[in-house]
């Protein structure tokens, strides 16, 4: 394999995936914006279309995501997030995939600086344990010196 080339590619489009989910969204967004146009102007509706189909980008817009043997990747719509996996404490799993967490003990802040990648259920267990071999630090073993040593002058 050339190290250009990601270890697991996977792309995500939930019209595809999920398409009621889908659906879902473009009602939400509909009534939204129609009750908005209706109870203001329609300048505001515009601006609540524009603001609401880029708040839910992940029902919208399709997203890669790239697994490589040294760095991740997630290429969205809009952006793309690039991290090596050393910035990555914990692997956890998750009903909608793999969360992946810059600390080792739950926090506040994980849910803005850690990232979920919906990875597909049939491949969510393979990838899970790539991303923990990667990822979660493996048993380090501890050198005790004695305390002879020490003290020898």
């Amino acid at each position: 394999m050339k190290k250009n080339e990601p270890v697991y590619l996977f792309l995500q489009n939930t019209l595809k995936d999920n398409p009621r989910t889908f659906f879902k969204g473009v009602l939400a967004v509909f009534f939204v914006n129609i009750m908005i146009y209706y109870m203001f102007n329609p300048t505001y509706a515009v601006i609540a279309l524009v603001l609401t189909i880029l708040s839910l980008t992940e029902i919208f817009f399709s997203f890669k995501y790239m697994l490589y043997d040294d760095r991740l990747v997630v290429d969205r719509y809009f952006y793309k997030i690039r991290h090596e996996y050393a910035y990555y404490k914990k692997v956890s799993l998750d009903k909608n995939g793999i969360f992946l967490s810059p600390y080792r003990i739950s926090s506040r802040m994980e849910s803005f600086r850690g990232i979920l990648l919906r990875i597909p259920a049939d491949k969510r267990n393979e990838v899970l344990e790539f991303l923990k071999g990667k990822i979660e630090p493996k048993e380090e073993k501890v050198i005790e010196t004695s305390p002879t040593d020490s003290q020898s002058e």
